[in-house]
């Protein structure tokens, strides 16, 4: 067995925690990268993370903010520029059809998770094109339902503003990431459909409930570091 905590191999996991330190220096240097609730992440997995969506850096902040290398599923249709096809497979990150339901990703990150891996899914689905929260899919829920794997909802706020969809280049933002909780399958019951929407909804009300709450200390602080308008004579 590796004794890194991923299911990487060397290699690849040499590349991946260079890129890692990478990412975090990079988010430092464009406003700075804050991590709450650490304490909620397993050493190793299975466990799944859950964060909205509303910038291309997203993977990236993540890929700084979690402390083990982790694997993620990004959109397909991102493996069909060359060089950024070979970059993701070197971070680990498994391609999703967009659309419609993938069985054989979510079949590949099923048994990840039996390898005790840490497994990334973007619940939205895309990118946020305004950075406000969109409707949960059901993927997440099915795949912790399918594996028995808990579910880390993660909140991420400020990306949006660090780099809008349709920008590429970053304006100078503070990031905070906060991992909230994990939520069990194993309280859901009913019909294997009631169980997927039940589950659903209880991980994206416990989201929103952090959202929220994150949110209005980010606006907060962020008011308090703007300087005041002058008051003409």
């Amino acid at each position: 067995m590796s004794p890194s905590p991923s299911t990487l191999s060397w290699p690849i996991w040499v590349f991946y925690v260079t890129f890692r330190w990478f990412w975090k220096l990079f988010f430092q240097l464009t406003g700075g990268l804050e991590v709450e609730g650490l304490e909620h992440l397993p050493y190793r997995g299975p466990v799944i993370l859950a964060p909205n969506h509303a910038s291309l850096l997203d993977p990236w902040i993540m890929c700084a903010a979690v402390p083990n290398p982790m694997r993620s599923l990004a959109a397909d249709d991102l493996y069909k520029i060359p060089v950024l096809k070979h970059y993701l497979y070197g971070m680990g990150a498994m391609p999703l059809k967009r659309g419609a339901a993938d069985h054989a990703a979510l079949n590949l990150a099923r048994q990840l998770l039996k390898q005790r891996a840490t497994v990334m899914i973007f619940p939205e689905g895309r990118c946020s094109p305004d950075g406000q929260p969109q409707p949960w899919l059901s993927g997440v829920s099915v795949l912790s339902l399918r594996s028995g794997s808990p579910v880390i909802p993660v909140v991420i706020t400020g990306s949006h503003r660090l780099l809008p969809v349709g920008r590429f280049w970053p304006r100078r933002s503070r990031v905070r990431v906060r991992f909230l909780p994990p939520i069990q399958p194993s309280g859901v019951t009913g019909s294997v459909k009631q169980q997927v929407e039940g589950l659903r909804t209880a991980l994206h009300e416990g989201w929103q409930q952090g959202y929220r709450e994150l949110s209005a200390s980010f606006d907060e602080a962020t008011d308090r570091k703007s300087p005041s308008p002058t008051t003409p004579a």
